[in-house]
């Protein structure tokens, strides 16, 4: 007994040795903890304030260069058409010997008589013979420079000086000068435009970043000619302190703030233009651009000052809750280890109990021979209570043979763990049972583990239930479907799968926000419910798309009464919590067990296809799911990747066919077609690839390659010496909303140098239907670019006169359907000639379409229709047989079609 005491203490001393060593470290592992932490945020905070200044840093990069890019793009226009208007001016003097009046012109309203635009003529002696501008007495400029310039011939072509002052104008005027020759070839005067510099610099509102920036027009020599400044700098009416020296043609950097007139660094990007000795110049100054990212930067402060702030504070308070903490566990451990020494696993409720046995050796019942507090409470008792108490006193019925099977089976094989539900007083809890034979007794050990069940049962429904619309979801489908297939596959009996998703549901969470998307969601998934059969379940798989599993189907066609209701359930609008009213359909695609597919996998693949082919046929319906089904998708998306591919490998060709004037038979028009060139196939016809690029969204990039082919084939013609005719581009309704057609036919037009007048659009129907207000602010934008825009297939849609009115468009092409009709009866007649004088009235040229016979063309010359198109001009045809209808011009021979006529020898 004595040796057992010694024993207890060494223990006893040894386990409060490790405590004291234990709260040691913890005492030290608190603080420094904090301080890591503290560290880590602050590092954090600066690396994001080096990662932003860095990513702001590169955008004003890419600002500068993309602004002085398009500063560059407009000088070099601006100073072309300058260029071109001084030439002009030396050939209309020198073609009238001499006698043109600019200032009667002017007066005429012929020029623009702003005082920043001058125009004139000067003699060989330096006067001013005639201009755009009043002089109120002679002008002589002979002593100008580059008036000497040019007489000396130390200058050819076109000339550009700045003055401070002008004599015309009484300001700052940049000269733009060419020299005049006389028949001798000697110097006769000179012809100049006068511009204010800040005419030069005034293309862009915004063209400067901030208050302290700006941008500017020099000379390759370094001579600033226009400059336009921030608020804060123009006082200045400079940046730079020194002469200006670009390196190379283009770039951009970070240039000191010693070079500045305010001290201020900036960002410099210069770009120089191609065909002319200038470089539009941009700068930004770095204090504007970092002022959003200096509040940035004194947040991220802020945030690690506070962070640091508040885990100095936790570790303050953490050594203080420690220390006591230590102090509390060190009273309990004393506490534990006195009782554990005492009663083995005392956190436990535990049991020492003694088998009875009868005379023949059977076990009849069991005494509690010795239990803790907390076996005793479990059982809802005191301890003192279960002393000597026997299982028979304690249970009655079934639940005293449960009990003693079990003890039975525990004191047979030696050893029983198990759980088990068991009541205490109205509650339920989940008991954790460990049960050891000890010679002829049992070692029971409790354990309560009822919060571990109930998180095992929040984590199962959590795993298979959506949280929104608490139907089971995939993860419920992936455990219970291959269960239900088992079953029908033993039972020879079918099961359904209904996939079905909410048509348009996206136009609730656009006009309604999400909140009410996400009640329809929990609407339409009780309307379902509501509908099923005892033993159907509804899915939802995620977002607006729902399965529903009808086991036990002896016939296929049974699930069709089942989806019918669903989707008749759909037609009621939802009524939402905030008032409002929605109707959203759905469609619906069935697959069969076994019929359509063997596993989950191939059922619910098999489902979702026949649901698209439901979408596809008008949405609201159901569709079953076919071979053919899954054979369409393939081809499409076969079809999809060819012509991404044949979008790469520029597979695509442009046909022409020509319009003629109705009553002159001559060429004045041409409709670009495209074709696909495939490599295997030949010419694949529009209908097969058209649709599927308008669905897709290719057709955007195809549009793109017709027009840049289009710009190319008119400068080739125009080369070839060949009187060009303006071509017409089709224009797809997802090239309005998915791109900016503005932009990029301005782009094709400088890059190809196309004048605007050789372009004409052709748009259908359908683009008029869509957003009228941003469609007619697109067309309105193309027309202010000099392109002639028309109606394609006029008569298939459903446009109005107001909107042919309010969209101000200059073509009409009457569809060949209308054409047709024309030798069908009065009725037909008089329709076309509704139209006509409709468009007629809208100052609208009507173009017929589809033209076949000689026939047709009369009636549509005696309705007074301007053009024709079909092929009774010409089919389309390639660029090079095009060329034929340019150097003909006259397409239709009348007088030879009426002696064809008359003689009954017409070609139809």
């Amino acid at each position: 007994m004595e040796t057992q005491t010694q024993t207890s203490e060494v223990k006893s001393a040894l386990t409060q040795l490790a405590f004291l060593k234990n709260s040691r470290w913890a005492l030290m592992a608190w603080p420094l903890f904090c301080l890591a932490v503290a560290l880590t945020i602050g590092y954090l905070c600066i690396s994001r304030i080096d990662a932003e200044r860095e990513s702001v840093r590169a955008q004003a990069f890419r600002e500068a260069q993309s602004l002085s890019r398009s500063y560059a793009e407009q000088l070099s226009h601006t100073v072309a058409h300058l260029d071109q208007i001084t030439k002009s001016l030396a050939y209309y003097w020198e073609k009238s010997g001499g006698t043109l009046n600019l200032e009667e012109q002017a007066a005429r309203g012929l020029y623009p008589t702003t005082i920043d635009f001058s125009l004139g003529v000067v003699n060989r002696d330096g006067d001013v013979v005639t201009g755009l501008l009043k002089r109120p007495q002679r002008v002589n400029l002979s002593d100008r420079p580059y008036f000497q310039a040019h007489k000396s011939g130390a200058v050819t072509g076109l000339h550009v000086h700045k003055i401070d002052h002008g004599r015309i104008v009484g300001k700052p005027v940049i000269i733009f000068s060419r020299a005049l020759k006389d028949k001798q070839g000697k110097f006769d005067g000179i012809v100049y435009v006068g511009v204010a510099p800040e005419f030069l610099a005034s293309f862009y509102d915004n063209a400067s970043e901030g208050d302290n920036g700006g941008l500017a027009l020099v000379t390759t020599s370094g001579e600033f000619l226009a400059t336009k400044l921030g608020r804060n700098v123009r006082q200045h009416g400079n940046l730079v302190k020194d002469e200006v020296v670009f390196p190379k043609a283009q770039g951009v950097q970070v240039v000191a703030g010693s070079r500045f007139l305010d001290e201020r660094s900036r960002i410099v990007a210069w770009n120089s233009l191609e065909d002319y000795p200038f470089v539009s110049v941009v700068a930004m100054a770095e204090e504007d651009l970092y002022a959003s990212f200096d509040a940035l930067r004194r947040d991220y402060m802020g945030i690690a000052v506070s962070a640091i702030a508040v885990m100095f504070l936790l570790a303050v308070v953490g050594c203080v809750f420690i220390g006591r903490l230590a102090w509390r566990k060190h009273q309990a451990a004393a506490i534990s280890e006195t009782y554990r020494l005492a009663t083995e696993g005392a956190r436990e409720g535990f049991f020492m109990i003694r088998s009875l046995q009868s005379s023949e050796r059977q076990v009849t019942d069991f005494v509690i021979e010795r239990c803790n507090e907390q076996g005793a409470n479990m059982l809802g008792y005191q301890k003192y209570q279960l002393h000597e108490a026997r299982f028979s006193q304690l249970y009655t019925g079934r639940a005293f043979e449960r009990v003693m099977t079990t003890f039975r089976s525990a004191l047979q094989k030696g050893f029983l763990e198990d759980e088990f539900p068991m009541l205490q007083g109205s509650d339920r809890r989940w008991m954790y049972r460990r049960i050891v034979r000890s010679d002829e007794g049992l070692a029971i050990t409790l354990r309560d583990i009822t919060d571990a069940k109930d998180h095992e049962q929040a984590l199962h429904q959590m795993a298979t239930v959506d949280s929104l619309t608490r139907l089971p979801n995939r993860n419920w489908l992936s455990q219970r479907l291959p269960e239900a297939l088992e079953a029908a596959a033993a039972s020879g009996k079918k099961v359904a799968l209904l996939f079905i998703d909410l048509d348009d549901f996206k136009n609730v969470n656009n006009t309604r926000g999400h909140a009410a998307g996400d009640e329809v969601l929990r609407q339409a998934s009780l309307r379902m419910q509501s509908i099923l059969r005892y033993g159907d379940e509804v899915v939802r798989l995620g977002g607006d798309e729902f399965v529903v599993v009808l086991p036990g189907l002896e016939d296929a066609g049974d699930a069709v009464p089942v989806a019918d209701r669903i989707l008749d359930a759909f037609a009621s609008p939802f009524s939402l919590s905030e008032g409002s009213e929605h109707v959203v359909y759905a469609s619906a695609g069935l697959s069969v067990y076994p019929d359509d597919g063997p596993d989950m996998d191939s059922l619910l693949k098999h489902a979702d296809t026949a649901m698209f082919a439901a979408k596809r046929a008008g949405k609201g319906r159901l569709s079953f799911y076919t071979p053919q089904l899954t054979e369409e998708i393939v081809n499409r998306t076969n079809n999809e990747q060819g012509l991404r591919h044949a979008i790469k490998s520029n597979q695509f060709i442009v046909h022409y066919q020509p319009r003629v004037n109705a009553l002159t038979g001559e060429l004045v028009s041409m409709e670009a077609l495209v074709r696909w060139l495939h490599p295997t196939r030949g010419l694949v016809p529009p209908m097969e690839f058209i649709p599927l690029a308008e669905e897709t969204g290719l057709i955007v990039e195809i549009g793109e390659i017709v027009l840049h082919q289009v710009c190319a084939q008119i400068v080739a013609w125009q080369q070839d010496g060949l009187p060009v005719v303006p071509i017409s581009v089709n224009v797809s309704p997802r090239q309005f909303t998915d791109s900016d057609l503005e932009v990029e036919i301005a782009t094709a037009l400088t890059r190809f140098q196309v004048a605007p007048s050789m372009l004409e659009l052709e748009i259908t129907e359908s683009c008029m239907l869509q957003d009228s207000a941003k469609v007619a602010e697109e067309i309105a934008s193309l027309k202010a670019l000099g392109i002639r825009v028309s109606v394609d297939d006029f008569g298939t849609g459903y446009s109005s006169l107001s909107q042919l009115q309010r969209l101000d468009l200059d073509v009409l092409k009457i569809d060949r359907s209308f054409t047709i009709e024309l030798e069908n009866g009065k009725h037909g007649v008089d329709f076309f000639r509704t139209i006509v004088s409709m468009a007629h009235v809208l100052d609208m040229q009507v173009v017929a379409e589809g033209v076949e016979n000689p026939a047709q063309l009369r009636i549509l010359q005696a309705l007074g229709c301007d053009e024709i198109q079909g092929y009774f001009v010409s089919r389309p045809v390639p660029a090079e047989a095009a060329s034929a209808f340019l150097q003909r011009k006259m397409l239709i021979d009348l007088q030879v079609l009426d002696a064809a006529i008359r003689t009954g020898t017409a070609n139809p």
